[in-house]
């Protein structure tokens, strides 16, 4: 561990000193500033879009990463490691702010420089450290290396209010501790009405998962009901749930409607799960109880009106 640590510093004390370069045209970002990471020294045919490492638990994994300017002046960024999460409406993958609490990777990780001036139109590459504890979980720990505005921007909001919003941009990093490693998925509370799927999407294993979603659908007699979204691949990271909708078009106004959602994902992974609902059923009951009162309403009247009507004389 020392022999790391000191490595560590010397790899740190020269990144420091390098000196910044032009932006290269590919550099990808939010059109102001780019972070991505550092190019290795004999680059591969694909460039590294994420950091994908691996590391045994009680380690430290050393690398760079580059941060750009886009723009034509000079910007400070601030610099710091977050753990990643899935949103719990749509499964969007995102990065926790740096006022809040790092417990994962976001934690263990410690940047060259906690924030940084990069000239305009250059970029400057940052060395950052990844102490992994020895009670590290095996499997993927996934977060980020983020740079935010040091200074937050006003945004106008409803009722001509300014509040400030700070701007990110991150690296995504995919660490995978040495163990056993088991992928799963869930699909669970399946749930479906005349317009609308619901259900709930889970990753039950220890390793990060990209799953492909398949709806399938029919009504009464078999006939046929669209369901259309989520539009795109989730990245699930170990341990989320996430509540997703789908869109049925189809049915019938009366119907019985059989849907079942299927979630796969690299490796064989598989998991499914169905619902079958009576739907238009109760709007249904409803103009039956309508027609009932309008007739029973109907009966009496008709009624009332005999008694009321004169007997003819004898």
């Amino acid at each position: 561990m020392a022999n790391w640590s000191r490595t560590a510093a010397v790899v740190l004390a020269a990144a420091l000193l390098a000196v910044t370069a032009p932006v290269g045209a590919h550099a990808a970002g939010n059109g102001r500033w780019a972070v991505v990471p550092t190019p290795p020294d004999k680059p591969g045919p694909a460039p590294r879009q994420y950091f994908f490492l691996e590391s045994p638990p009680g380690r430290t994994v050393i690398d760079t990463v580059r941060v750009a300017n886009l723009t034509d002046r000079p910007m400070t960024l601030r610099l710091y490691g977050a753990d990643a999460f899935n949103t719990s409406a749509d499964g969007g993958f995102g990065l926790r702010p740096q006022g809040e609490r790092q417990q994962g990777i976001g934690a263990w990780t410690q940047l060259g420089l906690a924030e940084i001036v990069v000239p305009a139109k250059r970029q400057t590459d940052i060395p950052f450290t990844i102490t992994v504890p020895p009670n590290a979980s095996p499997g993927d720990h996934v977060g980020g290396v983020v740079a935010a505005e040091a200074t937050p921007s006003g945004q106008l909001a409803e009722g001509g209010l300014t509040v400030g919003v700070t701007h990110a941009v991150a690296a995504r990093v995919y660490l995978r501790v040495s163990g056993p490693t088991l992928p799963g998925l869930a699909v669970q509370d399946v749930d479906a009405d005349a317009g609308a799927l619901t259900y709930t999407l889970a990753n039950t294993g220890n390793i990060h998962l990209v799953p492909t979603l398949t709806v399938t659908s029919s009504g009464l007699f078999g006939h046929a009901v669209t369901a259309t979204g989520p539009g795109s691949r989730l990245d699930l990271v170990p341990g989320a749930r996430t509540r997703l909708r789908a869109a049925l078009s189809g049915t019938w106004p009366v119907d019985v409607v059989t849907t079942t959602v299927t979630a796969t994902a690299e490796g064989g992974v598989t998991a499914t799960g169905s619902t079958t609902t009576v739907t238009g059923v109760r709007p249904a009951l409803g103009v039956l109880a309508l027609l009932a009162a309008l007739a029973f309403l109907l009966l009496r009247r008709r009624r009332r009106a005999r008694r009321l009507r004169p007997r003819g004389l004898a």
